[in-house]
Formats: C-alpha cells, sequence, structure tokens
C-alpha cells in the first residue's frame, strides 16, 4: 500500500505543481525531458566529482546525483515559470501538466532506492504505466507541441499594434 502511495504522489505532485502554479506544462514537459538527457550523459562525470569529495558510498551517491539531475530543471521551471500560464489556457494545460506527471514516475522510480524501486514495480499499477510509456511520451510531446502553438501566436495585427499610436479618422 505504501508503494503505491509513493507511486501516486510521485506522479501526482509534478502535475498539481503545474496546474496550481499555472506553469506551462510543455515547457515542464520538456524539462524533464532536458533532466533525462542530463542523466543520460552527465551523471557519471558529476558522480565521480560528488565521490571524490564526499568519500560516501558510490551507489547511494549515484542515486542521489542521477534523482538532482534529473528533477533541477523541471524545479527550475517551476519556479521561474510560475503564473505563465492564464485564463482559459490553464483548462487546456491539464494534458500536458497529465504527461508530464506520468513522464516524472517513468523517470524517478528507476532511480529510487532498490528495496522502494522492488515494491513499486510489483504494482500492477506500475506494469501498466510502463506498458504506457511510449503512448506517454509521445502523448506528452504532443500535447506539449500543440500547447505551444496555440498557446504563444501573436494575432493578427498584434505585432503592428505595439509601439504605434491608433490615428483618428
Amino acid at each position: 500500500m505504501a508503494s503505491l502511495v509513493i507511486l501516486a504522489a510521485i506522479a501526482a505532485l509534478p502535475a498539481l505543481a503545474i496546474l496550481l502554479l499555472r506553469v506551462n506544462g510543455a515547457i515542464a514537459f520538456m524539462s524533464l525531458c532536458l533532466g533525462s538527457v542530463l542523466v543520460t550523459y552527465t551523471s557519471s562525470d558529476v558522480d565521480t566529482v560528488f565521490t571524490s569529495i564526499a568519500n560516501k558510498d558510490a551507489l547511494a551517491t549515484n542515486q542521489w546525483v542521477q534523482l538532482a539531475l534529473l528533477v533541477t530543471p523541471f524545479l527550475l521551471t517551476i519556479l521561474f515559470t510560475r503564473g505563465s500560464v492564464k485564463g482559459a489556457k490553464n483548462a487546456v494545460n491539464l494534458l500536458p501538466a497529465l504527461s508530464t506527471g506520468l513522464l516524472c514516475a517513468l523517470l524517478v522510480v528507476p532511480l529510487l532506492p532498490a528495496t522502494t524501486q522492488r515494491q513499486i514495480q510489483h504494482l500492477s499499477v506500475w506494469h501498466q504505466l510502463s506498458n504506457a510509456q511510449t503512448a506517454v511520451i509521445l502523448a506528452g510531446a504532443v500535447f506539449g507541441l500543440v500547447f505551444l502553438l496555440f498557446t504563444h501566436r501573436k494575432r493578427h495585427g498584434e505585432e503592428e499594434g505595439k509601439g504605434k499610436k491608433k490615428h483618428k479618422e
């Protein structure tokens, strides 16, 4: 039961943070993707630095370094872009937010301590989520791209009206 709560929290907290703080879900999704790239390509070098400084257990240090590299871009996105989604756009932001939460669960669980990982990976919900991994990533990418394209387009004449006074006839 505790492992189900942990999995639910890992998936729900990012989605709720995006919706409640009115953060752009597409950018948050992309920041988790950036974190995944950081984990893949830089964690061994960063881990070497921390292990040499701390002289601690290398495996535990590696897990914490990877987790930090994964969530830091997401946390910075939350911090610097809160309040960026206004009005009715927040309802449309629901789909990228949900995709971000599910992607967070898919990326964080393999970085947890081994006992917690095993407990979560024995859940049927985890099997369903991991089987839907491709759909979660594709949905997040598509919803995010659509959200970015339709919410950040300039309206016709909006660019022209800035800085110019309207002429009275």
